[in-house]
């Protein structure tokens, strides 16, 4: 298997020495580097060098696959490729594909002899996490940089020797005498890139040495500088014989080097440039003519299979430097700025318009259509952030939009309608790459300014004010969060009617500050009539209607019906995957609400199993400290204690509440029922003096943070009660059990799972009291009742046939 390597180079001359050195090195298994020895300089021949070795050893790897690493974007992009061809599970998405084709390569599956090439690597801090390490392939690496030096022992690439530039120069074009060769590679230092497109250029013209030096001379007085002047004599040819190829030469110096699709010189009627340029750009056979020009006088690498043109990044940078006018520099550089947005689709929520945007990207960073002082241009570069985030690239669409804000604050201002659609959208990015503070203070920000000038009833105040509802979440104010959504909720049915996807999204957001809230039943009767409607509007398949139908059966699990919960939500995980696949982090997303309902249901084992599984999908994804990957930990160190392994069940609950402190802080409600969680599993180790002190803090907490009522509140009141039964505290305890049994009756109903745990632990410490008659009500009564709701097979009714305390756990519902 063999992608995106450059086409062999027919006319690739000497370097033998060193792609033995090459050889071996990757033979023993070694990252290899090739770098410069002239620090700073292209064209030095790293990249030919690279490629040769490939088209030389092609039957030594299974897989050889070269990645433009120049952006740590471009490198996602290519193994995202990769995975997809590779057919690794997890394959999808950016953040779940990059981890997993890593982890494919690192352990030989498919393919054991793999090469990799990152191409213009120049930072090693960047590239580094992306080596698949310990693996049985091999890595090589091009760079100009020497941040390579302390990682593995380059190979230092110098300049042609003199025979090698002479060689070159003797296969093209008319005859050379050997004396003149020598003096021409004399004056072009050996360059290799140089020494090539004096070659070339001989070629065509066939104009003797002597004349070219003397050309050559002429250039240095102007230019002083041996690069630009080898290339200064063709392009002041191609300047005379086909303007307009000229002008596209300067056009593509502000592209990155990678190749450039011809279809960014077609289609381009909005563009306007220059006139001789215009002519060429609208006329596909002028075109034609100006690319066959360009490639005649060895100016750019043309491949017609995949219909690209390509400049060295030396010839970009001699003529955007070296040969452009500031004024023509200026027009040129807009010009780019025009072709590219000319090329936007204009639709980057659509994944079919991915492959566009990504071929878009390393073109727009490097023509800096960031800096255009046109509106068309910057909304191109709003585009590709959205398209990142879509993409599953969060941080990156992160660090566009903060750049994009600055530069757009700078020159536009703060209510330019660009600055106001960076800041709103960067407020939803930094949310979820786990930035909550800066999220929320530039949310209100942008919010105060978007009332300031389009008032209340606008979509775009609109969505600034659902920001604000996921930032009250995030800073664990649930009920300021349920009655923004709540208010929104009312202005979406008045702006847009109740049926409308934006009035179902409100209900659908509502409904979770419902659930966050405590208010399960509310919010289950507002997702039964937003799943109905979304059904008639959207269609069953649609992914939003299964969004709606995965918060209903949450709903209905928080509420206590664990079978009808466990039931739905193994049938819509089934129907999900069938319709998006395994690969989905959606997918994952299901398959932990599914283990959840497993156990409380009492399939522990399937929960377990399922838990395993979905921990290390998101770990791979979103790493530790993502709020998704600390909900699986957190649940699976439950699944791991009604296993019975309190060791890793207490490692694993540990570290994940240490997680949340840290992300959300110590007060957060989701930090506070990992700290619950993992007090059961102290107590259940033999250490209830441990386990007090964090369920005494818990609850605290949630008293003074979402109230004594609150479903939370509950189950820390009745863990507490346990810590102190085990203790001795026995009145005390029944204290507790009381206001649990009372409040949950209250706010759970008396059936619930949660109050049954509550009454019945009040029966035992009642009768441990000797206060029999007391108990009797919370004994036989209960079980009846755990049998019938239950069911008699479920371990929490076993385990009261058996008289055993029941442990009551919290699973953080995803904000």
């Amino acid at each position: 298997m063999f992608g995106n390597v450059p086409p062999r180079n027919p006319i690739f001359t000497g370097r033998g020495e060193l792609l033995k050195q090459l050889a071996k090195r990757l033979n023993s298994g070694t990252t290899a580097v090739l770098r410069s020895a002239l620090h700073g300089l292209g064209g030095i021949g790293k990249t030919q060098i690279a490629t040769e070795y490939i088209y030389r050893h092609l039957q030594d790897y299974d897989l050889v696959w070269w990645i433009n690493a120049a952006h740590t974007t471009q490198i996602r992009a290519s193994l995202t490729e990769l995975a997809g061809i590779l057919g690794v599970t997890g394959a999808s998405e950016v953040n779940t594909a990059v981890p997993a084709v890593i982890e494919a390569l690192r352990t030989g599956r498919p393919f054991r002899r793999w090469l990799l090439v990152f191409d213009a690597a120049e930072s090693a801090e960047t590239v580094l996490p992306f080596f698949p390490r310990n693996g049985p392939g091999e890595i090589l690496v091009t760079s100009r940089s020497s941040d390579w030096a302390g990682i593995a022992r380059p190979l230092e690439l110098a300049v042609f020797k003199r025979e090698e530039s002479v060689e070159l120069l003797g296969r093209r074009g008319p005859e050379i005498d050997p004396a003149d060769a020598d003096e021409l590679a004399e004056k072009l230092g050996d360059l290799p890139l140089a020494v090539e497109q004096a070659a070339a250029w001989r070629a065509v013209t066939g104009m003797p040495v002597q004349e070219y030096l003397r050309l050559f001379d002429e250039s240095v007085e102007e230019i002083l500088d041996t690069v630009a002047a080898a290339w200064n004599v063709s392009f002041e040819e191609l300047k005379t014989r086909n303007p307009a190829a000229h002008q596209i030469l300067h056009i593509c110096a502000f592209f990155s080097p990678e190749p450039i699709s011809r279809d960014l010189l077609t289609g381009v009627n909005r563009v306007s440039i220059s006139p001789e340029l215009d002519a060429a750009l609208r006329d596909p056979i002028k075109l034609a003519r100006a690319i066959r020009d360009i490639n005649r006088y060895g100016l750019a690498k043309i491949d017609h299979g995949n219909n690209t043109l390509q400049l060295h990044r030396l010839v970009q940078l001699v003529l955007r430097n070296r040969v452009m006018a500031r004024q023509v520099h200026a027009r040129m550089q807009h010009g780019a700025h025009q072709l590219l947005a000319a090329l936007d689709p204009n639709d980057p929520e659509s994944s079919r318009h991915w492959s566009r945007y990504r071929e878009l990207l390393p073109h727009a960073y490097a023509a800096n259509v960031l800096d255009c002082d046109n509106d068309w241009p910057r909304q191109l570069y709003i585009n590709l952030m959205r398209y990142l985030f879509e993409y599953g690239d969060h941080e990156e669409a992160a660090r566009l939009g903060l750049e994009a804000r600055k530069r757009f604050t700078d020159v536009l201002g703060p209510t330019h309608p660009q600055t106001l659609e960076v800041s709103s959208r960067l407020g939803l990015y930094l949310w979820a790459i786990g930035r909550y503070a800066e999220a929320a203070e530039l949310n209100q920000r942008t919010l105060a300014l978007r009332l300031q000038i389009s008032g209340e009833e606008n979509e775009e105040t609109f969505a600034l004010q659902r920001n604000i509802t996921i930032d009250l979440r995030a800073q664990g104010d649930f009920a300021a969060a349920t009655k923004l959504s709540e208010e929104i909720l009312h202005k979406a049915k008045r702006m847009f009617g109740e049926d409308d996807p934006e009035t179902l999204h409100a209900a659908y957001q509502h409904a979770i500050s419902l659930r966050l809230g405590g208010a399960y039943r509310e919010a289950l009767e507002l997702d039964q009539d937003t799943l109905r409607r979304r059904i008639e509007v959207l269609g069953r398949d649609h992914v939003r209607t299964f969004s709606v139908n995965s918060a209903r059966n949450v709903d209905l699990r928080e509420a206590g019906e664990y079978g009808q919960a466990r039931i739905q939500q193994e049938r819509l995980t089934e129907n999900f995957i069938a319709r998006f696949g395994a690969d989905q982090l959606d997918s994952a997303g299901n398959s932990l609400l599914l283990a959840v309902a497993r156990r409380k249901d009492g399939d522990h084992p399937g929960a377990l199993s399922l838990s395993t599984d979905v921990l290390k999908r998101f770990r791979l994804a979103y790493g530790d400290d993502h709020g998704t990957t600390m909900a699986s930990a957190l649940a699976h160190s439950i699944d791991l204690r009604h296993s019975g392994d309190l060791a890793a069940a207490r490692k694993l609950g540990e570290e994940t509440f240490e997680r949340y402190r840290r992300g959300l802080g110590e007060h957060h409600p989701h930090t506070l029922a990992a700290n619950a969680d993992l007090a059961v599993t102290l107590r259940l180790q033999g250490d209830a003096a441990a386990a007090r002190v964090l369920d005494e803090r818990a609850l605290e907490q949630f008293r003074a943070i979402i109230g004594p009522d609150h479903p939370y509140a509950v189950i820390a009141t009745i863990n507490l009660a346990s810590d102190l039964s085990e203790l001795g505290e026995l009145d005390r305890a029944v204290e507790l059990g009381r206001d649990a049994v009372e409040r949950g009756t209250q706010v759970l109903g008396e059936d619930h799972p949660t109050v049954l745990a509550a009454s019945f632990n009040l029966g035992l410490d009642l009768a441990a009291l000797g206060r029999t008659d007391e108990a009797a009500p919370f004994s036989a009564p209960i079980l009846a009742r755990y049998r019938r709701i239950l069911g008699e097979a479920h371990p929490g009714t076993q385990a009261a046939g058996r008289g055993a305390r029941a442990n009551c756990d919290i699973d953080p519902i995803l904000m």
